[in-house]
This record gives structure tokens, sequence and C-alpha cells, in this order.
């Protein structure tokens, strides 16, 4: 039988781990107790404990094999299968996910992802520099300028803050025409690309009517703020109008900061995020205003968004969260080339020097 594989951190449990186990397989699979499953239910689709392993003196690494029916193709569902109820006991932390290529077959995983993302911009080999453009009451003259000037100075990407919002469709689509036909001017100007990914928000027609707006402006994907809106919704939206996506992560600190509870980033906003379909996944990293709490998972998450996964293309890592052009070589050299270094506010703060500065930034990276 094809296993999906969990695997949880208990801290201090409030009961025997091996018992601990055994409720966490039940809760997650069919939530009931033993005696009320019918045999030939359990065994199909009961929940199985795999090993309860003691790291030290106070934390249990407990394993459990769900069958991969229960996930029912369906990435939303993988996520409740996986970390559900389960969120509701004390001190337990979804730490890995180990998927079957039966269901990994069977998941959407990025329309183009990094191998395309480099074709697109013309950036065979080297590290990428994302900009963001902001702040929100900006006028939309003033954000294509940004846009312009990055542009021009070599930058890869750029993408909305996720604080641009318009309750008004055709005020959504002044501004984004705006900073595309910037960013196609310094494309005509320089010969190479950058790709612009307007933020999209809200829900129902309004969703679907900026997602129609962005593809018919000929933009090659979006940024979705994927833990507000949804993971399916978020898997699906883009991907039904050929249009990459980039995962924004505002909300996921709530799962991945608990410490000895939630979900570990590599998991969260590496793994599922790429089956999910997204082809740029942002997590802070380290460095700047916005850290992610448990250093060594920097170097989990940008595997787990690019090591061989069955057959998906690998999601490109960004660190973003307020760094600065020094840290994108830093990054680099740290991380090695396929990750990119989203720098904002630094940017800004720059005026006239902008553009100068990226080209350093990009000779830099070349370097």
């Amino acid at each position: 039988m094809d296993l999906i594989t969990a695997s949880y951190v208990a801290s201090a449990p409030d009961r025997d781990p091996e018992v601990l186990a055994e409720n966490i397989a039940r809760e997650q699979s069919l939530e009931l107790t033993r005696s009320l499953i019918p045999d030939a239910i359990a065994e199909r689709l009961l929940g199985r404990v795999l090993s309860v392993q003691p790291m030290d003196e106070r934390r249990w690494r407990i394993e459990i094999g769900y069958p991969v029916e229960l996930a029912s193709r369906q990435v939303g569902q993988l996520l409740q299968l996986v970390y559900g109820n389960v969120s509701f006991y004390p001190r337990i932390r979804l730490v890995d996910l180990r998927l079957p290529q039966s269901l990994l077959d069977q998941l959407p995983g990025p329309i183009g992802g990094l191998p395309t993302i480099r074709r697109l911009t013309g950036v065979p080999e080297r590290a990428l520099l994302m900009s963001v453009l902001k702040p929100r009451g900006s006028a939309p003259e003033t954000l294509a300028r940004l846009a312009l000037e990055f542009a021009r100075g070599g930058g890869d990407l750029i993408k909305d803050d996720q604080n641009l919002v318009e309750v008004d469709t055709a005020e959504f689509r002044h501004r984004v025409s705006a900073c595309a036909s910037a960013v196609e001017r310094a494309a005509q100007e320089s010969g190479r690309r950058c790709l612009y990914l307007p933020h999209v928000a809200g829900s129902g027609d309004h969703l679907r009517r900026q997602l129609d707006m962005v593809a018919e402006l000929g933009l090659s994907g979006v940024v979705l703020c994927t833990w507000i809106m949804g993971l399916e919704t978020a898997a699906t939206a883009a991907r039904e109008r050929g249009l990459m996506w980039l995962s924004h992560p505002a909300m996921a600190g709530s799962f991945t900061e608990g410490g000895d509870c939630g979900i570990a980033t590599p998991v969260l906003l590496g793994t599922l995020v790429r089956i999910a379909g997204a082809d740029i996944s942002i997590f802070p990293g380290s460095g700047g205003r916005l850290q992610t709490g448990q250093a060594d998972e920097v170097e989990q998450t940008c595997r787990a968004l690019t090591q061989t996964l069955g057959p998906m293309a690998a999601t490109l890592p960004c660190f973003g969260g307020g760094k600065t052009l020094e840290q994108a070589p830093e990054a680099a050299t740290q991380f090695g080339r396929d990750c990119a270094v989203l720098v904002g506010g630094d940017l800004i703060r720059r005026g006239r020097d902008l553009q100068q500065d990226v080209e350093a930034t990009i000779a830099a990276l070349s370097a």
C-alpha cells in the first residue's frame, strides 16, 4: 500500500508517546476510536504508526503512515490529513512529509518553475534579484518608475507588495498596465527581460477578473497570498489561465514560528507550496527585518523546493523580509545559485542611485 509519511515531534507529551502516536493516526485518518471502525475500512484507510523514537529527555519523533487515498488527489485535503485536527494537540509539530510517487504524479506542481523563470529572464546560472513595488497609496506612475529603474539596472523579477490591492478592477488594470509597460520599455532598451508579477487578491468574480486582466496583458504570472486565500484556491487560480504564481508567506508565521507546535518551514513553504504548483516561494530566511526562527530550516527549505520530487519542476526559493542589496551576493554564496533575493525598502531608499546600485549587485551575482 502506498503511504504518505508524516513525521511529528512531540515535546513534553501529555500522554504515553506510543498512545499519543496511535491517537494521532486515528484522529487524522478516520477520527474514531478503533472499536467503532469496521475492519475492512481500517485495513484500507486507517493511519498506521510507523515508529516512535525518543530524541532527548523531552522530545519524541513520531512517524505516521497515511493511506494515499486519504489525500483525495487534492493539496488542501493533504494539508488537512497531515495537520488538521492534530493542530489542536499540545506541542505537536509537523517536521517532515514524504509523498509516494503515485501521489506526486497526481498533484499539479509548478507550471514552469525555476527552469522557465531562467529561460524567460535569460539568466541560466546565477542567483536572481527581485524587487517589490510599494508602498500602497503611491501613484501608478511612481510605482512604474521604480519598476523601470530596477529593470534598466538588470533586475530579474519584480513583484507587487501584498498590500497593493484595489477594490475597483479598472484601477487595478491602470496600475498593472503602467508597471507592465515600464518593464517592457526597459526590455526594449536593454534586450533582456525582467518578469513583473502583479498581486491579485479577493475571491469569486473579483479575483477572476484580475487574473483575466493579467493574462490579457501577456504577463507571465501573479503573486498570491497562499495562506490568506487558501492552499487549494491558490493551487488552481493561476493555473487555469496558464499563469505562473509566486506564493507569498503572509500568515504562514502562525504555523512556522510556533516552536513546539505548528509546521516546519521546509514542509509548509517548501514541500506543500511546491506540490500545490507555486513557481516561486518567498520565505524570510536569515537576516533582515523578518527571519525564519530556526536557522537550519533555510537550507532545508531550499532543498525541499529544488531537489528531485517526482516529475515536478523546481520551485524558485526566494529570501525576503527586509533584505539588503549587500545580502544578495552573500545569500548566493551561502545557498547556491538556485535562489532569489528580494530587496524592497533598501532599494527604494537609494533614490537616484537605484539603477546603478542594481547594476553593481547583478555584476556581483554574476561574478
